[in-house]
């Protein structure tokens, strides 16, 4: 036998930066009855890594071939094959593959049919792994692989690692389930193995630094291997990563000496043109190629380098891997940067005639042509900011030229829907102000329609209705509904009365607008707004409904932590609070509270803070719930907040600071709201809910007493509902019990539209006897009723009063039908003790009728 070298036949080692990859490692494994193993994937993937670790795990059972250009010759193959079966410890000495010779002419028929009998007489099944397969590619050479895989013999399965696929009958195997294949997806690391070999690499990353090493190499090993170099020991990690591309030397003489000094002039120049281009269509390669044949060249590239992929259910685009495609790009400029401005344009011409917005920005942004990019954004900005594509268009305003964004009103407004999404709303407002200054003309239809949306939402008025002049485009419709509906939203912060129906209709239609065209961003406001409208209106339920369609909308586009998700997150705590689930608000409340930090919106951040405080509150945790809502205040300084918020939180604060017991905190509560003005409901209802703190139900209900008739106007649907049930309480108080069944009834009526289950949660005991006795015996749990019952299982009720063991004795009697004469005579004291323990035992339970102490004492568990 001639001689190869051992290098040929040996195993590669394995470097100590290797990552062992066990879901790959058991794919081959599966493969184990697969007439062929392909492992295939352009250079850099550690396709060879992978087989010498998998080979090492089966030991005595694997031949080894490394291949080279110069075994593209059968003699050559043959006898490298032979001696790596040979060297195999699972091949016996009395093998006849010993004394097999490779002929010295031609390799026939007769020597491939000796090769397969010797290998169908091994006891053990051999693994013959052929490395770097690209390189056999003439006819003879591949037909004694062909051969091979058309006589397979059970104990032999032929393996082959290649950059590109092998002239074989891959695409029949793969239809007859015979084949097994690691391509380039399952060989690309992942985020975790990135960080992972980074790690070994002598890197120390953050977690946002390896997301973008990863992003950049597109999880290509070898070039995480490259980047590595340079960044060891950089003293700034995050600007390399940011910039790092194909040009760096490293991965540039690495590409240049791997991939394209093994194409043609006329190959690199086609790729040169058209690495601009991320996805790269065919139809836009022929277009900057001026190639017609532009498709089947980069067919060809694909099968012979690997690192251009087809995609797409026809085929009909194409993707470069990243770095190549940057290392072409800038050497792309390099030769030229007039050609590549007009490849650049070229592309984004050809763009905007497919109707793709985004990606006709973006070419027109590099070939930094100002005239054409203004007239896409006056062409598109509604769509793309209705669509949240913010970041092409802060890319296209900043390649704007300085004198055309000067006299554009178009600019600052597309600047002004930015900052809106981005929830900077001060920033939004300057940059519409500069709009105004610069006026418009009086056929620009379309520029008014936009201006006017981007007033309205970033709350600086407008006109309720519009001049009568629609436009066709749906984006502009879309927001100028939307703005319609903010207009009023905003004007009732302002202390205006907003039509709740013509506010939810407007906003609705853009809702609709935006889920017909997909206006993904507009969908999220529009859900937002509307979540806000129907809390404003005091519909907690749809409120609730909308605020959690948003935030699941915005987590599917990925909005999960903007701004208008953290206003959503917001509505819902304070829905969820209105309905009495404190747990679920928390929940939404600290969720929220991750998403807006504290240099955002100070009013939803404020909103978020309060719900949390409300929440704690409502679950028993009654002195962190209140000191939350005053830090909640301390942070918000004097920044001016909506009517309504600012009513909700002084009412959670004067409920908490009246249960704790702590006057000068109610106080203060109250003086705050008082000095906002506005709100004078609300301050009635807050001076009668601490004239009942103080035990006065006569003042109390007198204090009531002009809002249950129609007295000044609430800023919140449930502030009537909670001066009704203060009536309630000051009514059984005095023992009034028609006047009680009479004002519950009101509460009901009134707290049945808002779904309000809060105020009855909280109520005392003699309200929980009056909703059994509204329910008749009923146990419907549709009930609004029933549910306001169930509702106080869900909120922590005060804790279980403290009775000595005469009073429990006491307690034990009530539950009978004995008179307390009777009592007395049956625990022998006189009838003056026993109504002593009575009267003492109504104050504990915070009761005045023997039936409530009963039902109040069951509820703690102080009766058995």
């Amino acid at each position: 036998m001639a001689h190869v070298s051992r290098s040929t036949t040996a195993v590669p080692d394995l470097p100590p930066e290797y990552i062992s990859r066990p879901a790959l490692l058991t794919a081959l494994d599966r493969g184990e009855d697969s007439a062929l193993t392909l492992v295939c994937a352009p250079p850099g993937y550690g396709k060879t890594l992978l087989l010498a670790d998998w080979v090492r795990r089966h030991e005595g059972t694997s031949a080894w071939v490394s291949l080279d250009e110069e075994d593209d010759d059968p003699r050559r193959l043959w006898t490298s094959v032979l001696a790596a079966l040979v060297a195999c410890p699972g091949v016996p000495p009395t093998s006849s593959l010993h004394t097999l010779a490779v002929p010295r002419t031609t390799v026939g028929i007769d020597f491939l049919t000796d090769l397969l009998d010797a290998l169908e007489a091994v006891p053990s099944r051999v693994e013959l792994v052929l490395d770097d397969a690209h390189h056999l590619t003439s006819p003879e050479t591949l037909h004694g692989l062909r051969l091979l895989l058309r006589n397979r013999r059970s104990t032999v399965r032929l393996i082959l690692a290649s950059r590109f696929d092998p002239a074989l009958p891959v695409a029949r195997l793969r239809l007859e389930e015979r084949l097994c294949e690691l391509r380039t997806a399952q060989l690309r690391f992942t985020a975790e193995e990135a960080a992972t070999l980074a790690e070994l690499c002598g890197l120390r990353l953050t977690g946002h630094q390896t997301a973008v090493l990863h992003a950049r190499t597109d999880g290509w090993p070898a070039g995480i291997r490259l980047a590595a170099l340079p960044l060891r020991g950089h003293p700034d990690p995050d600007p390399f990563l940011a910039a790092f591309s194909g040009d760096e030397r490293p991965v540039a003489d690495y590409l240049a000496g791997e991939v394209l000094s093994r194409i043609s002039d006329a190959e690199g120049e086609l790729l040169r043109r058209t690495s601009i281009c991320d996805p790269l269509p065919t139809a836009l390669a022929a277009e900057l190629s001026d190639r017609g044949d532009a498709a089947d060249v980069l067919s060809g590239l694909e099968r012979s380098t690997g690192l251009v992929v087809a995609s797409g259910p026809h085929r009909t685009e194409f993707r470069i891997q990243e770095l190549m495609r940057t290392y072409l790009t800038a050497d792309l400029y390099r030769h030229g940067p007039a050609l590549a401005a007009r490849l650049q344009e070229r592309a984004a011409a050809w763009w905007a005639a497919q109707n793709r917005p985004v990606e006709a920005l973006r070419h027109a942004a590099q070939a930094s042509d100002s005239s054409l990019l203004t007239s896409y954004l006056h062409r598109w900005a509604p769509d793309l900011v209705a669509r949240g594509e913010h970041t092409e268009l802060r890319r296209a305003l900043v390649a704007v030229e300085p004198e055309r964004a000067a006299t554009d009103a178009w600019l600052p407004l597309v600047s002004a829907q930015i900052n809106l999404g981005s929830g900077d709303r001060d920033a939004a407002r300057a940059d519409v102000r500069r709009a105004r200054a610069m006026g418009t003309g009086p056929d620009d239809l379309d520029l008014a329609h936009f201006r006017a949306a981007t007033q309205r939402l970033a709350g600086m008025g407008g006109p309720a209705t519009d001049d009568g002049t629609a436009t066709e485009n749906s984006a502009l419709a879309a927001l100028t509904f939307a703005g319609r509906g903010a207009t009023q939203l905003f004007g009732a912060d302002a202390g205006g009365s907003p039509d709740d129906a013509a506010v939810l209709r407007d906003l609705e239609a853009a809702l609709a607008v935006a889920r017909d065209q997909r206006f993904e961003l507009l969908e999220v406001q529009s859900l937002c707004l509307i979540g806000l409208a129907a809390a404003t209106a005091g519909d907690h339920r749809r409120a609730a409904a909308a605020a959690a369609a948003a935030i699941t909308t915005a987590a599917s586009h990925g909005w999960r932590d903007s701004p208008w998700t953290a206003g959503a997150h917001a509505v819902l705590a304070h829905a969820c609070l209105t309905q009495a689930a404190p747990a679920r608000a928390l929940q939404v409340a600290v969720d929220g509270l991750g998403i807006a930090p504290a240099d955002q919106d100070p009013a939803v951040r404020f909103a978020l803070r309060s719900a949390r405080g409300g929440a704690l509150f409502d679950l028993g945790h009654r002195p962190a719930g209140l000191l939350e809502l005053q830090e909640a205040h301390a942070e918000l300084g004097a920044t001016p907040i909506p009517a309504p918020l600012a009513a909700t939180a002084a009412l959670l604060e004067l409920r908490a600071a009246l249960f704790l017991g702590f006057p000068a905190a109610a106080t203060t509560s109250i003086g705050r709201l008082a000095a906002r003005g506005g709100t004078d409901a609300e301050l009635v209802l807050m001076r009668a809910w601490s004239e009942a703190a103080a035990g006065s139900s006569r003042l109390a209900r007198t204090t009531v007493a002009p809002l249950l008739g129609g007295g000044p106007q609430p800023i919140l649907r449930s502030t009537i509902v909670e001066a009704w049930l203060v009536e309630v309480w000051g009514a059984l108080r005095l023992s009034d019990r028609p006047a009680a069944r009479h004002a519950v009834q009101a509460a009901l009526v009134r707290a049945e539209p808002l779904d309000a289950l809060r105020p009855f949660a909280l109520a005392g005991q003699g309200l929980r006897v009056l909703l059994v006795d509204q329910l008749g015996g009923a146990r419907d749990p549709t009930a609004f009723a029933y549910r306001c019952l169930a509702a106080r299982q869900r909120v922590q009720q005060p804790l279980t009063p403290q009775l000595s063991a005469r009073e429990r004795d006491v307690l034990a009697q009530l539950v009978s039908l004995s008179n307390l004469g009777e009592i007395a005579d049956d625990l022998a004291v006189s009838v003056n003790t026993i109504k002593s323990h009575v009267r003492a035992i109504y104050g504990k339970l915070g009761v005045n009728s023997r039936r409530t102490a009963v039902l109040t004492a069951l509820e703690h568990g102080l009766l058995s």
